[in-house]
């Protein structure tokens, strides 16, 4: 049960990183007179998806902590980062949903968006960094 955590966590952020570069090309196209078609709905499948197994994965990662090591604050700065990260993911999820449903010329709340879920990806950077540390030291 250990290794679902970490390798559905490294799945959903690399996914991160394919919704960010989808939304990329919107960035470019409108901000840069770039040249490029922006995918909605393939953006907005997949953020939903990312947020879900990130939310999925954060509660595994708690269980298996609790089942394997009988307790959850061990890994405090790992955990930290997790509940950092819970309110940004339902704040990327609601903007992005809400914005998926009322389709609208828009100016703030795509950037509230776009800021957030950035903020998010460094953070699930933050998350690989101290989660590598966990592995390398307790489940190897």
């Amino acid at each position: 049960m250990l290794w679902i955590h970490p390798i559905i966590q490294l799945w959903a952020t690399m996914m991160g990183f394919y919704v960010l570069f989808l939304a990329w090309q919107r960035v470019k196209v409108l901000h840069f007179k770039g040249k490029g078609k922006f995918e909605w709905k393939k953006h907005a499948f997949w953020g939903r998806i990312v947020i879900v197994v990130w939310l999925a994965g954060l509660v595994l990662g708690k269980l298996a902590v609790q089942n394997h090591w009988d307790m959850t604050g061990i890994f405090i700065n790992h955990s930290q980062g997790a509940m950092f990260m819970t309110p940004l993911m339902l704040v990327g999820y609601l903007t992005g949903s809400y914005m998926d449903r009322h389709k609208q010329k828009r100016t703030w709340l795509p950037v509230v968006h776009g800021v957030n879920n950035l903020v998010l990806l460094g953070v699930a950077l933050y998350q690989f960094y101290t989660g590598y540390f966990i592995i390398v030291n307790f489940m190897l």
